[in-house]
């Protein structure tokens, strides 16, 4: 009966395939196929687990099946394990094994519960009916952050008690591979590793800025951003931290505000990730304050006069939001903030209206007719008449002087993102 049920799954999956390949479903159709595909991917994952497991315990391997999971469903090892210990991990919660097994919840996302499992109870994540909802309505990477939180605060320590565990782990291995390079790997916690970042990138931005100079003046080949990053490394560990010339930068921002609720000051990064106090005493030591000021829906304001490039703060809040250049993805250390309503024409310049662009495609808007338009809070780039029926593919602005793949401008107001 198993058998039979898997074989008629795989002939409705080839169906589905054999209809997109041969164009005869519409889009609508293909969307909310995929929308069910989400499902029955999260289903079928369920279903291997249980059945290597359900085979492990019959044939007493004492592994819980990763290793019938891993070569029967073609995991690595790792991920095999993964998943096996994240089915055990919600075996007691019946609200979310439900979830998984119903494929509302995605594989990725009962990890992550699984995660949290282990650093508050599951008694705390079954009974929170909201953590359950966002785990079936977030995407893996915004759940990731949700999860994160949700943990700190169950803490009742401002995080330090987690601050604590990241710092314990942190670590920075070398080894020589076998191609013959030399492969770094470092783990950090939040606050040093986003000052790494930070100090790595504003190098490497400056070698990648000199590069794009120094190839129009001399016609040398320019190192994409990577490069950049790696030779960065090297610089600012030889020179014990200092940039060579560039300008001076912020190590790290943070963002805190007074809790409405407990009267408590909570500080993050941009990004989402929580700072203990005792953390944020210690960067407030040499810190530039900037005040700001949200609105309602928590989103900040900035009520200043009309720019074309923002502030560090903005800027690095625009990034973990949007995570480079709306258009074509660049790199965030190539972006600029493009205001698309500017106080001088009567927009209030705020986040909800800035977009991060890269200089490639902010050339494009202001010297080649492209036009941004806002509808109802949805971006879109628009073409010059002439090239609105015309193939058209941006350069990569990461230097690699070929057409980036997927990169190419919307050629008739495509709808680029929504904000929400």
């Amino acid at each position: 009966m198993v058998l039979e049920a898997a074989r008629r799954t795989e002939t409705s999956a080839k169906e589905m395939l054999a209809r997109v390949n041969d164009g005869s479903a519409s889009s609508e159709e293909i969307r909310e196929a995929l929308a069910v595909s989400k499902a029955i991917a999260a289903i079928n994952s369920a279903f291997q687990v249980a059945g290597a497991a359900a085979i492990a315990g019959r044939e007493r391997h004492g592994d819980g099946g990763a290793e019938v999971l891993a070569s029967s469903a073609g995991l690595s090892r790792r991920e095999a394990h993964s998943q096996v210990k994240t089915a055990r991990a919600i075996q007691d919660m019946p609200r979310l094994r439900d979830a998984v097994e119903s494929g509302r919840v995605s594989v990725a996302n009962a990890a992550r519960l699984a995660e949290t499992v282990d650093k508050t109870s599951a008694a705390e994540v079954e009974a929170d009916s909201d953590l359950l909802a966002k785990a079936e309505s977030m995407r893996p990477e915004q759940f990731t952050k949700e999860a994160r939180r949700w943990a700190v605060e169950r803490d009742g320590d401002d995080g330090a008690s987690e601050h604590a565990r990241q710092r314990a782990r942190r670590r920075v291995r070398m080894w020589n591979a076998d191609d013959g390079m030399v492969h770094l790997h470092g783990e950090f916690d939040v606050a040093t590793g986003q000052r790494i970042r930070n100090r790595l990138r504003a190098e490497a931005a400056r070698m990648h800025d000199a590069d794009k100079k120094n190839a129009k003046d001399e016609g040398i080949d320019r190192r994409s951003f990577d490069q950049c990053m790696a030779d960065a490394l090297d610089s600012l560990t030889a020179n014990n931290g200092e940039s060579g010339g560039g300008k001076p930068i912020a190590d790290i921002c943070v963002v805190a505000h007074v809790d409405d609720a407990t009267g408590r000051l909570v500080a993050e990064l941009p990004d989402g990730g929580r700072l203990p106090r005792a953390v944020l005493e210690q960067l407030a030591c040499n810190a530039k304050f900037t005040g700001l000021v949200y609105d309602r829906d928590g989103k900040p304001i900035w009520r200043t006069h009309s720019v074309r490039t923002a502030t560090e703060a903005q800027r690095q809040i625009l990034m973990a939001r949007y995570g480079g250049c709306f258009h074509c993805a660049a790199h965030p250390a190539l972006c600029q903030i493009h205001h698309i309503k500017p106080v001088s024409q009567g927009g209030s310049t705020r986040l909800d209206n800035m977009i991060p662009v890269c200089w490639d495609c902010h050339q494009k808007v202001h010297h080649h007719d492209w036009r941004i338009r806002t509808t109802n809070g949805v971006h879109t780039l628009h073409p010059p008449e002439q090239l609105r029926h015309g193939p058209a593919r941006a350069p990569d602005p990461r230097g690699s002087g070929q057409n980036s793949g997927g990169s190419s401008p919307p050629t008739n107001g495509t709808r680029l993102f929504a904000l929400a």
